[in-house]
This record gives C-alpha cells, structure tokens and sequence, in this order.
C-alpha cells in the first residue's frame, strides 16, 4: 500500500467523537474532499480569482522571483497577498487538469488522494510527456504546494456585501511513485469554497492550441467576463503580471497575442482606440461563466 500522512490532530479528534457517527463521517468528508462544481468533459472549470489577477502570471524564462507576502495585482473587489515562487500559466494549467481529475471521480487511495499517471496528465495539458517533461511536472507540484496565499473577496451578498476570505496552499500534499510513473495528489478541500466567488468554464482545446503565456492568460480573463468591458493596455499589462518595462513592448506583444485568440475563434474581432482602451468582442457561443 502507498505509504501516506497519518498525522492526526487529536484535539479536533477529541471535539468529533462527541458528535454523532453520522454527523463525524460528514465533516470528516467535507474536510478531506474538495466539493467542486461540474463541468463538461471538453471544458475546465476555474475560480474567477485565479483568471482576473496576476496570481498565475506572465513571467518570462528565467525571471521567476521568490515571493514574501507580496500584494498581486487584481480586478477591483480582491485583495490577494502571496508568498512562495511566482506561479506562471503552466502552473495554472498544472493545477486547472489536477482539479479536472478531482471532479472525474479517479481511483482515489483511502486518505482521498486522487491517482493518475504522468504521460497521460502531461498530454492532456498539451506538454511532452519526456524527462524534460516530467522534471517540469514536478517542479510545478513543489510550487502548487510550497505556497502561501491569502484572498480577501468583497462580493454581493443580498443588500449588502459579504467578506470572504481564504488563506493557504493550493495543493496539500503529493506524492511521486517513480516506479509506476505515477502521482498520488491531494488538492486543499478549502480551494473549492474559491469557486463560489464565481467561476469559468474555460474551452480547453481552445487553449491548447495557444502558444504564447500573454494569450493563455487573456483567454481566461476575457473568457471570465461574459461582457468585457474596455481597459486600459497598461491595466492589462499590470494584470497579468508582465515583467516587460516598457508599454510600446507589452502593446506590441498584446497584439500578437489578441490574434491568437481571434485564430482559435475565443474572440471575435478586438481594438485599441485612440486612448489606448482594448476593446474586445468575444465569440460567445465558445465561454460559460458562472
């Protein structure tokens, strides 16, 4: 049997055999499963949080920095602090299939972790299931879980407006059978309570065929929007998180990278006026959002 954590708090122990067997099976469940939302098999569903910010960023090759408590750049409405290496869209894709496979209902061990093999996770997500490819698997697992995130949410709640906050890592805990090529990973049960700040069926073959990081990441803020509303080049290049200096540099690369999105038919057509505004009309037959 797969060796796994047995660390137990006996304090919270104690408080759950007070309560009814039923009762203790139920908490024990809400704790150790994420309740995820469903979602088509051709789609992958995300929170509005991890594509409206620059949590998973556009980081250029070899500029990845190591973060403490640093504020991220948001839409109006969040407030995320971070700690931990920079998080870039393969570590977005990395997670959004994890999540897929929580929703699939994989062989799972006792302790709910969820199992699956690495050639097929690797193709699924568009990348080369090599050595290369599998050195990188993991090093984006030790980023997932190596991560410290706080989010504060202000959303409408009836008359008034509700706080929510959540704080901790994106993956628990995971582990490697060499031998098997295999994972055994356990998703943080908090991370599904993101989903109900809202959340985005993204069109997963749309985004696969996606070549630059600037394109992915705009195929997840407009396809979370199901009006986009026109924004300023330089919010969207502090959005996104681009370590370009220059905005002639970042407007140059947007541009290339809104073709992609009118190629793989996310977007209509898209513009910049005279105030330096994007302007975007999306395909609307190809984006949920809920």
């Amino acid at each position: 049997m797969f060796p796994v954590s047995k660390t137990i708090d006996t304090a919270q122990e104690r408080y759950l055999k007070r309560l009814s067997p039923e009762l203790q099976e139920k908490i024990r469940k809400l704790e150790q499963i994420p309740l995820l939302p469903e979602w088509p098999d051709k789609t992958r569903g995300a929170p509005n949080i991890c594509l409206r910010s620059a949590l998973f960023g556009v980081i250029k090759r070899g500029q990845r920095r190591a973060l403490k408590g640093e504020v991220i750049a948001t839409n109006k409405g969040l407030d995320i602090r971070y700690t931990g290496w920079q998080l870039d869209q393969g570590d977005f894709d990395v997670l959004v299939q994890s999540l897929h496979l929580q929703t699939r209902y994989l062989e799972r061990t006792p302790n709910n972790f969820i199992r699956f093999r690495i050639k097929t996770f690797l193709r699924d997500i568009g990348r080369h299931p090599g050595k290369s490819g599998k050195e990188w698997l993991k090093d984006c697992f030790r980023r997932l879980t190596a991560t410290a995130i706080e989010i504060n949410i202000c959303f409408p709640h009836g008359r008034t407006n509700q706080l929510f906050t959540y704080a901790g890592s994106l993956i628990d805990e995971f582990y490697y059978n060499d031998k098997e090529q295999t994972y055994f990973l356990k998703i943080n049960p908090k991370l599904a309570e993101l989903f109900d700040a809202g959340w985005t069926q993204l069109q997963w073959q749309q985004r696969l065929q996606l070549t630059s990081d600037l394109a992915k990441w705009l195929h997840g803020f407009y396809s979370s929007h199901r009006i986009p509303y026109p924004m300023k080049v330089a919010t969207l290049k502090i959005l996104c998180g681009s370590s370009c200096k220059r905005l002639v540099d970042f407007r140059r690369i947007l541009r290339m990278a809104m073709d992609e999105l009118i190629r793989v038919e996310s977007l209509e057509n898209w513009k910049i006026d005279n105030t330096d505004k994007m302007h975007v009309q999306k395909n609307t037959t190809k984006t949920i959002t809920e």
